[in-house]
């Protein structure tokens, strides 16, 4: 699309909308921003329009509507999403990610693959760098991870290697039902042409679906069988195919830490990066040394013999219930934040496992009702005190494990702030358990 001389605005100032209002003066467009906060619109260029308020523009009195990712629109034909912005200017092909839980593990381990293997390769789009950055680089490669809310009125993002991951319910304070979400995610495998391949999770009711209706060719993973075309476990051995003929064998207990937990985005990340011409040594490598992404089950500090460890990442009950499930000592389970419209019911299974649940801030009572007569379950007000009521109830050889099921946005910022202070406080404790009463709010 030529967007020189044209009227377009751009919906939001954070970090993605901000790379497409540049990409598009770059382009000659003709632009407007709109954002709630005053303060976002000071710094920007003389010829750009500043709109403010509580209440959006008019849509319809601009050609296009480029909007960011935390904007919840109805579906119209001048909206354009920054990922599709950049689909369309991007020179280099698209590998994309996506799926309810580990998009950010499993792209980072693309990247990596494509990288040992001596290509140029950007990782970006929901994690981190906005892929409307990247337009004008000289790249093999473009991993992107994308979200629901990117993908909703995508019409242009094709994917040379689309990954469908997983899906379970999240986000419905956004879309209303499980199957808008799941809507939402499919339109990656949508979007693909026959020359395209489709990495799906054949072990996930949802991309299994997708995979046998989807245009673009499909090379599966799996867990709980072989493939003739994919990658999957065979006994104690993580291995790629393709028509029948074995590509690559790596031993399950080489995997490093973080790429056999859990080991579904290991296969998806071998998978795709196979697929995309990645060397089979450089797949190795990467899977026995990666050392994984921060706030993503990773081990904090050990204080008076209990380990800590820091999944804030883990923003929805199955991600958290996943993470709890992996853990192999009792453990105190720390919960709670915002609710995103999803139940709580998944958690009870791993509850039921753990000797105690803390769960703290605006979920805390509908968490410990939902867990109640799975296992002990206190209420807290703020993650400060819930941290300190937990190191009080766990014995040495235990796991503190924040893993909350919620997003952080009653108390912080992003899941990484909430982490952050998670790991500050850990580090922070004394090498014995605090007294009775410390874990008050």
């Amino acid at each position: 699309m030529n967007y020189s001389g044209r009227r377009v605005l751009v919906l939001g100032l954070g970090r993605s909308g901000r790379a497409a209002l540049e990409l598009l003066l770059s382009q000659g467009a003709r632009v407007s921003a709109y954002d709630r906060d005053s303060s976002a619109l000071t710094d920007l260029p003389l010829e750009v329009g500043r709109i403010e308020g509580d209440e959006l523009p008019a849509l319809e009195t601009y050609e296009i509507v480029v909007a960011s990712p935390g904007f919840a629109l109805q579906a119209r034909e001048n909206i354009v999403p920054e990922v599709d912005l950049a689909a369309q200017l991007l020179e280099a092909p698209i590998v994309a990610v996506t799926g309810t839980n580990g998009k950010s593990t499993t792209s980072v381990m693309i990247g990596d693959m494509l990288r040992a293997s001596g290509f140029d390769t950007a990782v970006g789009g929901n994690l981190g760098t906005p892929l409307c950055e990247l337009v004008g680089r000289r790249l093999d490669w473009v991993v992107a991870e994308v979200s629901s809310f990117q993908l909703e009125h995508a019409r242009q993002l094709r994917a040379r290697v689309a990954i469908l991951l997983n899906l379970a319910p999240d986000h419905l304070d956004r879309h209303g039902t499980l199957e808008a979400y799941a809507a939402a995610k499919a339109r990656l495998a949508e979007l693909q042409s026959p020359e395209d391949v489709l990495v799906a999770n054949l072990d996930d009711t949802w991309a299994s679906r997708v995979a046998a209706s989807a245009p673009a060719t499909t090379f599966g993973f799996s867990q709980q069988r072989s493939l003739a075309s994919g990658a999957f476990l065979a006994g104690s051995e993580l291995v790629v195919a393709r028509e029948g003929q074995i590509q690559l064998r790596v031993e399950h207990s080489a995997l490093s830490r973080a790429a056999r937990t859990p080991v579904a985005n290991a296969l998806a990340a071998s998978a795709a990066a196979f697929v995309a011409g990645a060397r089979d040594e450089a797949i190795a490598a990467v899977l026995t040394s990666f050392e994984g992404l921060p706030h993503r089950a990773n081990e904090i500090c050990v204080r008076g013999g209990v380990r800590y460890v820091n999944d804030s990442k883990a923003t929805n009950p199955s991600a958290a219930a996943a993470t709890a499930a992996a853990q192999r000592s009792p453990t105190v389970w720390i919960c709670g934040g915002r609710n995103k419209g999803l139940s709580f019911a998944p958690l009870v299974p791993e509850a039921r496992r753990a000797r105690a649940v803390i769960a703290y801030g605006e979920s805390a009572q509908a968490i410990a009702s939902a867990l109640a007569g799975a296992t002990e379950v206190i209420e807290s007000c703020r993650l400060e005190s819930a941290l300190r009521e937990a190191a009080r109830r766990a014995v040495p050889g235990d796991v503190v494990l924040l893993a909350p099921a919620c997003s952080s946005h009653d108390q912080f910022h992003s899941f990484e702030e909430r982490g952050e202070r998670f790991a500050e406080l850990a580090r922070a404790l004394p090498d014995a358990a605090p007294a009775p009463g410390e874990g008050s709010c």
